[in-house]
């Protein structure tokens, strides 16, 4: 894992942000609030540990990043977890992504297929205008290789139970559907919106109410 500390003026707490598949802190680092912030990212190697300080923590994942909190996150001083359109079962027939499409995603995997993911993922064609204004700084055969990492990872390392506080899902989200999120978590906070939704990364990166 990859990781960038924002200092906030609030260091009361930490906030730990996982982010999902194919990201870095570049595609964040506008939405920053107040906060002490950690922001993750790059689920190629899970063994990196985290600067992970003695102070409480608030955990927010997003999409893979779900996934990834569970089995990498120290939960001694957990105060919050909150989980945005992801699951703790990434690839799974009703409560996560589809085996099928997950492994149709990786084996025809190249810089097209990645264009036609990111647009999926944005909604349409304006959101991703939007989002390659702040787009990754890392190359298609990077986020290639963390993605055959995470299928196998996904596949062969033991669940791990973890104390998620709250669960948000947005309605329109074509990479995780709402209906496996509502599977993986019955009381989801549906709101309105894509996988990639920037005003709710912004309102809660900077700890507003929903």
């Amino acid at each position: 894992m990859k990781w960038h500390y924002f200092p906030g003026k609030s260091t009361a707490s930490l906030c730990v942000f996982y982010t999902g598949w194919g990201m870095d802190d570049h595609v964040f680092e506008r939405f920053m609030g107040e906060r002490d912030t950690l922001i993750v990212w790059d689920y190629t190697d899970l063994s990196t540990p985290l600067p992970l300080e003695d102070r409480p923590i608030e955990v927010l994942a997003w999409s893979m990043g779900v996934w990834a909190a569970q089995q990498t996150c120290p939960t001694a001083h957990l105060q919050s977890a909150t989980a945005v359109n992801g699951t703790p079962w990434p690839i799974d027939e009703t409560r996560g992504i589809p085996p099928a499409i997950f492994d149709g995603t990786l084996t025809t995997y190249s810089e097209a297929g990645l264009a036609r993911f990111r647009k999926r993922m944005c909604g349409g064609a304006a959101a991703l205008t939007e989002f390659m204004a702040h787009a990754p700084q890392r190359t298609t055969e990077d986020l290639g290789a963390e993605l055959a990492a995470l299928g196998e990872a996904i596949r062969t390392r033991p669940e791990v139970a973890f104390p998620w506080t709250r669960a948000i899902g947005c309605s329109q989200d074509r990479i995780f559907p709402i209906a496996a999120q509502k599977a993986a978590f019955p009381d989801l906070i549906e709101c309105a919106g894509a996988h990639w939704q920037p005003d709710l990364f912004e309102t809660l990166l900077k700890g507003r109410p929903l």
